[in-house]
């Protein structure tokens, strides 16, 4: 009896929604939803309707306008009602990737208009701009019924949603609606770690929350309300303002003391500065000369050799136009036929030197290229009477003192010093981590033999079990390689399976932007913005992916907006004020006659220029991985994110919303073949189900009118999985 009633009533709603259809011109326009979500869709509802437009007007042209995040257009003659081909068709379709109503703007071709969609979408700006007076048609029980209400009310649409005369829906209609409700998101962070069981709680309310396994917690709150965030078990609690935003991360120390046991030490009143003289550590204070003198903080890890370490840190110390340490000069070249080059001394003991009596192309020249930068513990530079009173006359034209890491906690263990540690940075491949292997997914798309079979598989796989993120991502770099627009669609359906977390949009906004949808980019950076006004990284990307658009003058004022701090609410842009300074710079050396530059400062009219600039982008500030980068010379320095080495950056990461960092190769010695790998540790927070994503984008002879520039897309599940990214030839 109920299935009978609830025919009649669709059948009734069906006529009376379509008696307004006019007549003067029977043609239509069919704008057909055919992204994921949209295959749960009751196709014979759909088709139902259908059927009866056709009878009311037999004979007419309709455009069938299939959408996802692509346009794909059919058009068909309908004489006397028959509409198999149509209806054949619409039969057939497969459902993918996420869909986009913007797009639509503009294109129908008749007058009367269907729009078949169940309202979900992945951005929430998003709306069909349609004549009005059109039809919004929705048969799936999971679509978005506000937004259809919404959009219906609106720009004046007829709204027809099956779902609603469904029993369910039909006595939910009758309960009253409860009030909208802010709900402030976030996560706890105790000493830079997510941690869970603390308690939140809204300042002069009884009750609160706890946080979970991965530190998340969700409260209900206003802007201006305070949060008592407090962990007994950490000794530690802390008030909060709850700002305006849906997003919040908490960081607290902990105040945990362990009295098992006690050592008393003598410490004096202040430390002495301490620098090395040749003979040992020294106080500064009592040896009687200046000794200048860096330490391990002093040494930024993106040097490759000790020369680019020493240059310009050492006042009156020329590495001359070759940049070479062997060729250091410490005073004027007062010896016509002598040496003037100064001494280089590794762990106690004095190298060969160069000598500038015999020419730079000289065999005689020394080659330094075997010290490891990051294994370097300290350099001191001595000059007159602090160098020869240890060396003599060897020291005549200055000494640089180099103490590697390896002798320093050597000789502190009370071990001999092994001078072969030096060399401990030789690359030997890629035992420092599993190398990755294919996956189940990319074989079995690999032996279907043609990309349409090939898709088909993956729709197979897709449906036969509950997938994660890493399925799409695997997907989509199968496909990235043949079918860009493919590629596309594939990954933006994880928009639609999955919550609309910052992590996942920057995975889906990374892995977009290395098939060239940037003004998807543009759209997903901008979703991440209405979760987080403060996010420095989205405000960043976007103006990038305006630049690769060809948008040069609004992707200008929005990277001078970043370099003036001029963004409303105020954020801390320092973190990438270099990447954001150089992309000013070689943006107005580029396409300096598309833009109106007056606005811009002088100092940042002058262009730089490397023989390679590497710009590295994550979608997670709490992935643990490294960078490796292995030289001609077959050695290699990693930079590492993780807990262990980067702790204060990480947090820093957390707290202003940015996941970058770039290197730059340029000048003598940097010839040659680099090599780059990538290696996943693991992340902070153990129940993290979203993969890393890594994007390098690539430039060559950068700030040269021959520049050229590539992205590179890589993910990453398995711990201590490497990849290598990208084997780059260097001018």
């Amino acid at each position: 009896m109920k299935s009978t009633r609830l025919t009649l009533m669709m059948g009734f709603l069906i006529c009376s929604f379509l008696s307004a259809q006019q007549e003067a011109n029977p043609n239509t326009t069919i704008f057909w939803d055919v992204s994921l979500s949209a295959k749960d869709r009751d196709l014979e509802k759909d088709l139902s309707i259908l059927d009866k437009v056709f009878q009311r007007s037999p004979d007419q042209r309709v455009q069938l306008v299939l959408f996802n995040l692509q346009i794909t257009e059919k058009n068909y003659t309908i004489a006397q009602g028959q509409w198999e081909d149509l209806r054949k068709d619409l039969q057939s379709l497969t459902y993918d990737g996420a869909n986009e109503y913007s797009q639509l703007k503009g294109l129908a071709k008749h007058p009367n208009v269907y729009l078949f969609t169940d309202g979900n979408r992945i951005y929430e700006g998003d709306y069909p701009d349609l004549p009005p007076k059109s039809f919004l048609i929705n048969s799936s029980p999971y679509r978005d019924e506000e937004f259809l209400k919404r959009t219906a009310l609106i720009n004046r649409y007829r709204l027809m949603d099956f779902a609603a005369i469904l029993p369910e829906n039909i006595s939910s209609l009758r309960k009253p609606v409860s009030p909208a409700k802010n709900t402030v998101r976030g996560k706890v962070y105790i000493d830079n770690v997510p941690v869970p069981d603390v308690v939140i709680a809204v300042k002069g309310e009884a009750r609160g929350v706890r946080t979970v396994l991965d530190g998340s917690f969700s409260i209900e709150a206003q802007p201006g309300d305070s949060l008592l965030v407090s962990s007994r078990s950490r000794n530690t609690y802390k008030y909060v303002p709850v700002e305006d935003t849906s997003q919040m991360n908490i960081f607290l120390e902990g105040n945990v003391f362990t009295l098992e046991e006690v050592v008393l030490v003598e410490k004096r009143q202040e430390e002495a500065a301490q620098v090395d003289t040749g003979y040992g550590k020294e106080n500064a204070e009592k040896i009687g000369y200046a000794v200048q003198s860096l330490g391990d903080d002093d040494i930024t890890p993106i040097q490759t050799d000790v020369s680019q370490t020493v240059l310009n840190k050492f006042s009156n110390v020329n590495l001359g136009n070759t940049e070479d340490i062997s060729r250091t000069t410490m005073r004027s070249n007062t010896s016509i036929l002598g040496n003037n080059y100064s001494l280089v001394v590794i762990d106690g003991v004095p190298q060969r030197q160069s000598d500038s009596s015999r020419g730079a192309s000289s065999s005689s020249q020394a080659i330094f290229n075997f010290v490891n930068p990051d294994n370097i513990a300290s350099i001191s530079v001595l000059k007159g009477y602090a160098a020869t009173n240890r060396y003599g006359s060897l020291g005549a034209n200055g000494v640089i003192l180099i103490t590697t890491k390896s002798a320093a906690g050597a000789k502190a263990a009370g071990q001999p010093v092994d001078l072969a540690r030096l060399t401990d940075n030789v690359y030997r491949g890629a035992d420092a981590g599993t190398k990755a292997s294919k996956s189940d997914l990319i074989t079995a798309l690999e032996r279907s033999g043609t990309p349409e079979k090939a898709y088909e598989e993956y729709l197979r796989l897709r449906a036969a079990a509950d997938r994660g993120v890493d399925f799409f991502l695997e997907a989509y770099e199968f496909f990235k390689k043949e079918d860009k627009d493919r590629a596309a669609v594939i990954i933006s359906g994880v928009l639609e399976l999955f919550p609309k977390d910052i992590n996942t949009l920057k995975a889906v906004s990374l892995a977009l932007s290395g098939v060239g949808k940037y003004k998807d980019v543009i759209r997903i950076n901008e979703e991440i913005l209405e979760i987080d006004r403060k996010h420095t990284q989205a405000y960043l990307d976007i103006a990038v992916a305006k630049k690769e658009t060809g948008d040069y003058q609004d992707a200008l004022q929005d990277l001078l907006a970043l370099h003036g701090n001029t963004i409303t609410p105020p954020i801390s842009a320092n973190s990438v004020s270099k990447t954001v300074v150089r992309e000013i710079k070689n943006l107005v050396f580029r396409h300096r006659g598309a833009l109106n530059t007056i606005s811009i400062p002088p100092q940042l009219m002058n262009n730089l220029k490397y023989n390679v600039r590497l710009v590295f982008e994550w979608n997670d500030p709490q992935a643990e991985f490294s960078l490796q980068f292995v030289n001609p010379q077959n050695r290699f320095f990693n930079w590492e994110h993780n807990t262990m080495s980067s702790s204060e950056r990480m947090k820093d990461e957390i707290i202003n919303g940015y996941s970058s960092e770039e290197f730059e190769f340029y000048g003598d010695g940097v010839q040659g073949k680099w090599l780059l790998n990538a290696t996943y540790q693991g992340h902070v927070d153990i129940t993290n189900q979203v993969p890393l994503v890594l994007k390098c984008t690539l430039y060559q002879n950068f700030g040269s009118p021959d520049q050229k520039s590539r992205e590179i897309i890589r993910s990453f599940t398995t711990p201590e999985e490497t990849k290598t990214l990208a084997e780059i030839l260097v001018d």
